[in-house]
Order: C-alpha cells, then sequence, then structure tokens
C-alpha cells in the first residue's frame, strides 16, 4: 500500500515535471521564432523586449516548479510522519519487523540463486 503511494507521487511528480519541461521547451521555441522572423533592422528595444517576455515566462515557470516541489514534498511529509513516529514510538518492534524481512529477503534471493 505504501510503495502504491509512493510510486503515485512519483508518477505524478514526473508528469509535472515532464509539463513544466515541455512549457520551457514550447517557450524558448518561441522566443528563437520571434528573433529569426525579427528583421535584422529591428532595433534593441524590440529584441529586448522578446528576451524579457521569455524572462517572464521563465520566472512563471520557475514558480510554479517550486509550488509544485513542495506541494509533493507536503504530500510526502504527511505519509511518511506517522510511519517515523510509530518507529519512533516502539523501535524494538520496529528492528524486530526490519530484521524479519531482511531475513526473508535474504532467503528469497538464495532460493531464486539455487
Amino acid at each position: 500500500m505504501a510503495d502504491d503511494t509512493i510510486d503515485r507521487m512519483a508518477s505524478k511528480g514526473v508528469s509535472e515535471a515532464d509539463h513544466v519541461k515541455t512549457q520551457t521547451i514550447e517557450a524558448l521555441e518561441e522566443a528563437a521564432r520571434r528573433l529569426r522572423n525579427t528583421d535584422i533592422s529591428v532595433s534593441g528595444e524590440d529584441v529586448k523586449k522578446i528576451l524579457h517576455g521569455v524572462q517572464d515566462k521563465m520566472d512563471n515557470l520557475k514558480v510554479e516548479i517550486g509550488a509544485k516541489y513542495h506541494e509533493v514534498e507536503a504530500e510526502y511529509q504527511k505519509k511518511v510522519e506517522p510511519v517515523e513516529h510509530m518507529i519512533c514510538d516502539h523501535p524494538i518492534p520496529a528492528v524486530v519487523v526490519a530484521m524479519g524481512f531482511g531475513f526473508l529477503l535474504g532467503m528469497l534471493i538464495s532460493r531464486s540463486r539455487d
């Protein structure tokens, strides 16, 4: 169950990162297209406007990425915090369970090699 939640959170984060990456690529392509289409006789002010437009888009994307990062981090902490408290409140059973999982995993690995 916890693995599914972590996988879903990771998938959501990756898909959102891909979306932001796509937006960044589109903004840069648009700026490059505008710069290619500008006439050489165009003043430096026009080029500055294009570059400032791209800078504004990049700043917006940076803010969006930061917000998404904090959202994913808060969700992760919300899921992990109860487990951390349980381990801190009951350290001996937590160690025994971890040892049991390690033992079972070791048995499975050793049998798969045979």
